[in-house]
């Protein structure tokens, strides 16, 4: 028994008689009623009863009606997600962003436009620093992350860049430095820096030192905080100062002041990062929606 017996029967049964669905599935008289015998033959019951006027059916072939309309319906549906599967329209994503950088225009942008686009497809979303993300992108717990800085030369992940990210230097608002704002970084030599320990991003300390030392810049590390949030706290409870991402000025307390300093000159990528052998429609349609969204 193929779909294609159940279509005969369906359209045999709906329009009554079998030269009636002849014509409409436009195919000989004939060969439908081979397809019909055929199907009776393999169910081992009749369905039909010929009448001089079209045809009867039989009680088992009521219910194989029932049952064959529903199997049809269920076929063409599996085939509709499929093919929508394929197109990257169906299917689920485990997406992972740094606290902060959920807050951004461009990310809030990017999974709107996602959503509004690809409504069948279902999004997981976690909050976690970018070291944690590369691990989970790599086990494929994660499909894709934002993040700073993916492992240089590793051809197992692919990037794409969607925001550009200044650097601003955080300092106490009832310091000398928010009274008088440093033009730059060597005017902060003697202060109270708080930091973190390159274990934590190595890629992201290696270049911000790069960029001190190049200012003439040398921190007198008196405090040391492993991620953004905790130096921001540290900051605010006036123990020094740091360089942060801009973004953090969004849920920034009071006691907070941000200044721009002209030789802080590096702009931080965020980047979209995947594995790079990771073929899901789904996925490479949020790439694309990224790309489109990213503001560099």
């Amino acid at each position: 028994m193929e779909l294609r017996h159940l279509r005969y029967f369906v359209a045999v049964a709906q329009h009554g008689g079998i030269s009636q669905a002849a014509r409409a599935l436009r195919i000989a008289q004939p060969a439908l009623t081979k397809q019909i015998q055929d199907l009776e033959k393999d169910l081992g019951i009749v369905l039909v009863e010929r009448r001089a006027r079209g045809i009867d059916l039989t009680v088992g072939g009521r219910q194989f009606l029932t049952d064959a309309i529903r199997i049809l319906d269920e076929a063409a549906a599996a085939k509709e997600r499929a093919v929508r599967a394929s197109n990257g329209q169906l299917g689920s994503l485990s997406i992972a962003v740094t606290v902060q950088h959920a807050l951004l225009p461009t990310f809030s942008q990017i999974m709107r436009l996602f959503r509004a686009s690809e409504p069948g497809v279902s999004i997981s979303l976690r909050q976690t620093l970018s070291g944690p993300q590369i691990e989970g992108i790599r086990s494929g717990e994660l499909d894709a992350g934002f993040l700073f800085f993916p492992p240089a030369g590793d051809e197992s992940l692919a990037s794409t860049t969607v925001h550009l990210e200044p650097l601003l230097l955080a300092v106490p608002r009832d310091s000398k430095l928010a009274s008088e704002p440093p033009k730059r970084l060597s005017e902060l030599n003697d202060a109270e820096f708080i930091w973190f320990p390159r274990s934590a991003t190595p890629d992201y300390h290696d270049r911000l030192i790069y960029c001190f030392r190049k200012a003439g810049f040398t921190p007198r590390v008196t405090q040391e905080g492993k991620d953004n949030s905790l130096l921001l706290s540290l900051v605010a409870a006036g123990l020094g100062c740091t360089i942060l991402p801009e973004v953090a000025r969004v849920n920034a307390p009071d006691s907070v002041v941000f200044l721009q300093v002209s030789d802080l000159d590096i702009q931080l990528p965020l980047e979209l990062v995947w594995r790079s052998d990771n073929n899901s429609p789904a996925l490479q349609r949020f790439v694309e929606v990224a790309r489109s969204c990213a503001v560099c």
